[in-house]
C-alpha cells in the first residue's frame, strides 16, 4: 500500500528564507558562479539517472545553463557532468564552510523542530512497528538526526564537511546530551557505511541530487541490511518554469548545487533501478512562495510602489498554502519525500 500525503504549512519559510527575498542579487550571483565553473565540465551524454544517450538538443536554458529532459526515464538533466572538481568545489574545500553556511542556523532547535521534526513523524507514522534504527546518509549539521532523537530513534549520520559535523555535533549535545552522533565521511566511504550498517533505515534528505555517482547509492542500499530507504529530492516543477521565465531571479529550485530534477516518471525509474516498492509518499513544495518572491523582487527591481508590495506581500500570506495545496495534488510541486521500502524485503 502506497500512503499518499499532501502539502504543509508554509508559515515557517517566509521567516526562514527572508534573505531570498531581500539579498536576491547576492544569491544570484552566487549561484551564477557555480552555474559558470558547472559550465565548464565536460558534457553529459548520459542521462544521470537511467544512463541512456540524452537528446543532443536541449528542452530549455535557465541562468546560462542548458537542461535536456531524457527521453527514455523522463529525467532532466543539466547538460554537463558533475566532476569530482565540482562537486569538491561545492561542498568539501575549506572544510565545507561556504556551502555550510546555508544551512547552519543560529536557532538549532527552532529548524530542527520546524522542518525536520515533521519529516521524522511522516517515518514514524509510516514504519510498522516502533523500534527501528537510522543511518542519515549525508546529514549536513544533523538537524535530521536531532529529530529522529525527539522520537527516541537510534540515530547516526554522516556528511562530507567538517563544518557541518562540528556544528551539529555540538548543537545535538546541547539539545539532549548525545556525543558525536555525526561523523565524517568521504563521499565513497558513504556507500561502503550504508553496505556495512546495521541501521533499519537509510535515510537520504535532500542528498540524491548532489550525488555524483546516485548508481552507488542505489547498489550499496541493494547490499545492506537496510529494508527501507527514505529520501526527499527536488523536483521539476512551477518553480524551475518560473525560474526559467526570469532570468533576474534567484534560482532557488535549479541552478548551483542542483545540476539534475526528477519527474514523476524519473521518480518510478529511480524505484525500479533500486527494486523498491513505495510504501509512502509526501509530496509538497514552495512553488507559489516562488512565486510571489519572483513578483515582489521585480516589482521592487522596475520601482513600483510600496503600497503595490504590501498588497501582494498580504495575499501571498492569505494564499500561498490554498494555491499550493492545488499544485501538489497534481504532483507539479518542487519536492517528494519517499519511503520505500525493498521488493525482496523479509521484513
Amino acid at each position: 500500500m502506497n500512503v499518499k500525503k499532501y502539502s504543509k504549512s508554509s508559515a515557517f519559510y517566509f521567516e526562514a528564507k527572508n534573505d531570498f527575498f531581500s539579498e536576491n542579487d547576492v544569491h544570484l550571483n552566487r549561484a551564477k558562479e557555480i552555474n559558470n565553473a558547472y559550465s565548464t565540465q565536460p558534457k553529459r551524454v548520459n542521462c544521470k539517472l537511467c544512463c541512456a544517450e540524452l537528446a543532443l538538443k536541449f528542452d530549455f536554458c535557465s541562468h546560462g545553463v542548458d537542461y535536456v529532459f531524457c527521453t527514455a526515464c523522463g529525467h532532466l538533466n543539466g547538460i554537463y557532468e558533475d566532476t569530482e572538481d565540482f562537486i569538491s568545489n561545492i561542498y568539501i574545500d575549506d572544510d565545507g564552510v561556504t556551502y555550510a553556511n546555508n544551512y547552519i542556523d543560529k536557532s538549532f532547535e527552532k529548524r530542527m523542530r520546524d522542518i525536520y521534526l515533521p519529516k521524522a513523524e511522516f517515518l514514524v507514522d509510516n514504519m510498522p512497528g516502533n523500534q527501528f534504527s537510522v543511518l542519515d546518509v549525508g546529514c549536513g549539521a544533523g538537524y535530521f538526526v536531532a529529530a529522529c532523537q525527539t522520537y527516541e530513534i537510534d540515530a547516526e549520520g554522516l556528511d562530507v564537511s567538517q563544518s557541518m559535523i562540528d556544528f551539529g555535533n555540538n548543537q545535538i549535545l546541547n539539545l539532549n546530551g548525545s556525543r558525536n552522533n555525526l561523523k565524517v565521511a568521504s563521499e565513497s566511504d558513504f556507500f561502503q557505511a550504508v553496505v556495512e550498517t546495521r541501521a533499519d533505515i537509510i535515510s537520504v534528505i535532500g542528498v540524491i541530487e548532489h550525488l555524483r555517482q546516485p548508481h552507488r547509492l542505489f547498489e550499496a542500499f541493494q547490499k545492506s541490511h537496510a529494508q527501507y530507504l527514505y529520501f526527499s529530492v527536488p523536483m521539476f516543477s512551477l518553480s524551475s518554469a518560473l525560474e526559467h521565465a526570469l532570468p533576474q531571479i534567484y534560482p532557488r529550485q535549479l541552478s548551483g548545487a542542483h545540476t539534475h530534477l526528477f519527474t514523476e516518471e524519473s521518480i518510478r525509474k529511480m524505484y525500479e533501478i533500486m527494486q523498491v516498492e513505495p510504501v509512502a509518499e509526501w509530496r509538497f513544495g514552495t512553488d507559489i512562495q516562488d512565486l510571489f518572491r519572483s513578483l515582489l523582487v521585480m516589482f521592487e527591481k522596475t520601482g513600483a510602489s510600496n503600497k503595490l508590495l504590501e498588497m501582494i506581500q498580504s495575499k501571498s500570506s492569505n494564499l500561498t498554502d490554498t494555491l499550493q495545496k492545488v499544485l501538489d495534488e497534481e504532483h507539479f510541486c518542487s519536492e517528494i519525500h519517499g519511503l520505500v521500502k525493498k521488493v525482496t524485503s523479509r521484513a
